[in-house]
């Protein structure tokens, strides 16, 4: 039976955990999930809450950021498949078979990623990002396409070495993702909806750190020729265009909300360009 680790690092949002927590608790299925919440001290709400629970396997320590959170998290998996959710986020029903599937029928492969619907706080789908095997150039000289929500990787990839970076607070899954592809770990996609990302307007991806941090690491890499950005961006963006990733599309996303029991279906016709709470 295959096992999955799901590592949530938590600080202070226990009413997006309890959503979080709960879209992973409800996977069932011949495989068998441990949840690992890598909590950095959020105090009493969070205790009471992971005293109440019974499922998720909950530690509350002092930390270096959401990184380190992960990492400590990665460190004391069991699973075979590893994975992050974060507080913000929410695997969809049934989305683990699947996964579980897809690694039995590609025991070549090392990484999965998958399609993830963007949302708005109140569970209103925005927009669907459809998935591609991340290409290094691209994530180097602009950013990580794929999103950590639909991304699992076998416990090789962490017992080879490759944690995640905790020099950077922000773009850190980028890192990680470029290293692994340049160390040879084969990888492919899933595209299906497997996960939700909640559209907050302070997710780490927009802030001014992640773009201060893209700079220090193209720097690092040396990188220094904004048109080598704009040629990886055009690639990136014909890609999408010729798999269809851009089309408009009817989305259903079944979700926790707050104060509501059970799942939740939200639907709505949706584009898969990236979309800001303020365009609605």
């Amino acid at each position: 039976m295959l096992a999955f680790s799901i590592v949530t690092p938590s600080y202070r949002q226990v009413g997006l955990l309890k959503l979080c927590a709960a879209s992973v608790a409800d996977q069932t299925g011949g495989f068998s999930v441990e949840h690992l919440i890598q909590d950095g001290g959020s105090g009493p709400e969070f205790e009471a809450w992971a005293a109440s629970q019974s499922f998720a396997d909950c530690i509350s320590e002092p930390d270096q950021g959401m990184y380190d959170a992960i990492n400590r998290g990665f460190r004391r998996a069991k699973g075979e498949i590893l994975a992050w959710l974060n507080s913000d986020e929410q695997y969809l029903p049934g989305v683990l078979g699947k996964v579980a599937a897809w690694f039995e029928a590609h025991p070549d492969k090392d990484i999965l990623f998958g399609d993830v619907v963007l949302i708005s706080p109140e569970g209103r789908p925005l927009s669907y990002r459809q998935a591609h095997v991340p290409m290094r150039g691209h994530i180097r000289h602009c950013f990580l396409p794929t999103y950590s929500a639909a991304t699992f990787v076998r416990r090789k990839v962490v017992e080879e070495g490759h944690l995640l970076d905790t020099r950077f607070r922000a773009i850190a899954d980028a890192v990680w993702i470029n290293e692994l592809l340049g160390a040879g770990y084969r990888a492919g996609v899933l595209n299906e909806p497997l996960a939700v990302f909640t559209q907050t307007g302070e997710n780490l991806g927009q802030t001014p750190a992640s773009a201060k941090e893209g700079a220090l690491w193209r720097r690092e890499c040396g990188i220094h020729s904004k048109w080598m950005g704009r040629w990886w961006s055009l690639v990136h963006r014909a890609r999408k265009w010729l798999t269809g990733a851009y089309g408009a599309k009817r989305v259903q996303a079944c979700i926790y909300l707050a104060g509501r029991e059970g799942r939740v279906t939200r639907e709505a016709d949706v584009g898969g360009r990236w979309r800001t709470l303020d365009k609605g």
